[in-house]
């Protein structure tokens, strides 16, 4: 009998090109997309569309109110805490791989697809998250705080493709005649994501206040928090003979603290809610990355309780509170979780 699979259809070339291959290799294939209230985050037309050319039945579901809760409020609520968000892990572990999984079951529906570049494999019953082929374009950083178990009911037929590959096999097919547009970092963020924040906000003010260094030297005001990450040099709205750096955002005191790089670069940190793909312990000679896009960093980890670890890093740098952090052995995924902010 044929494994019954469930493709998440976002409208653009990765899910149409991953639906294609499911289709192709025999798995009797059903089309999603969901609507979270954002214009720019499908194109149900290119979906529909796609879904026609391969033959396979296509659904629409509208879950504004559940993407509003856990990805929306998560994000404004970071950034009024003084902390830097990634709403894809969020939606990846909440959306993809929860409600919409939950959702296809209904469907009679044994797996869920998705168009992301990455690889899950199997040893020993233990599942196994690694990069995919795509060098530059590996999700598996987004898919890591999602719980191994779910994560076998996962299919990801892009692993073994590049985007360029996707790209020039996608345009010798039937089944997508649009033009190929690269994804939006945050779906549902049209222009700036400060500015997005903002809007949401019943008074403007409530979150502006000084920026200080770390002597506590007034050095100016800013109208926002939300207008910073941890880092951050240009756009500060303040000179100085050296360039400085945001240090700390205070979301009590609403005070951004700036400080010169050499005072802002840590050697260590505590990551929270951990994620485990490999068993639970202390590991020496790993690499993490910060940020999606980050370098790798060589480090040491070891369990400080049930849910935090501390992290090492063999070269000092700038890890942001509320990011995303990712541990790898090679090109496999040890644990991830998130920065946790000092006190």
């Amino acid at each position: 009998m044929k494994k019954k699979v469930a493709v998440l259809l976002s409208g653009g070339i990765d899910s149409s090109f991953a639906c294609y291959l499911l289709v192709s290799r025999g798995f009797s294939v059903v089309g999603i997309t969901f609507k979270n209230g954002y214009k720019f985050s499908c194109n149900i037309s290119s979906a529909y569309y796609v879904c026609g050319k391969l033959g396979v039945p296509y659904h629409v579901i509208d879950i504004k109110k559940e993407f509003k809760k856990f990805v929306i409020d998560y994000f404004i609520k970071s950034y009024l805490q003084g902390l830097t968000p990634n709403p894809c892990v969020v939606c990846n572990r909440y959306i993809k791989f929860g409600i919409l999984l939950d959702y296809v079951k209904k469907l009679g529906c044994e797996y869920i697809a998705t168009g992301h570049y990455a690889k899950t494999l199997e040893e020993d019953g233990r599942l196994i998250l690694t990069r995919g082929k795509s060098i530059f374009k590996s999700q598996e950083y987004f898919l890591a705080g999602v719980s191994p178990q779910v994560l076998k009911k996962a299919i990801f037929p892009l692993g073994d493709y590049t985007k360029e590959e996707v790209k020039k096999k996608i345009k010798k097919l039937d089944i997508y005649p649009f033009s190929i547009v690269e994804s939006k970092d945050i779906c549902f963020i049209e222009d700036d994501y400060r500015e997005f924040i903002r809007s949401s906000l019943k008074n403007h003010n409530a979150y502006a206040g000084k920026i200080k260094d770390i002597k506590g030297n007034l050095l100016g005001t800013h109208k926002g928090i939300y207008y910073f990450t941890y880092g951050q040099r240009e756009g500060l709205g303040i000179s100085n003979v050296r360039p400085l750096y945001v240090k700390d955002i205070n979301y009590k005191t609403k005070e951004i603290i700036v400080a010169e790089r050499e005072l802002i670069l840590k050697k260590k940190f505590k990551v929270k809610e951990l994620n485990w793909f490999y068993p639970p312990q202390n590991y020496k000679n790993l690499k993490v990355k910060l940020r999606y896009n980050s370098y790798p960093l060589d480090c040491d980890i070891k369990i400080e309780n049930e849910d935090t670890l501390i992290c090492e890093l063999k070269n000092k740098d700038i890890p942001s509170p509320g990011q995303f952090a990712v541990f790898y052995d090679q090109d496999r995924v040890v644990v991830a979780g998130f920065i946790a902010k000092e006190n």
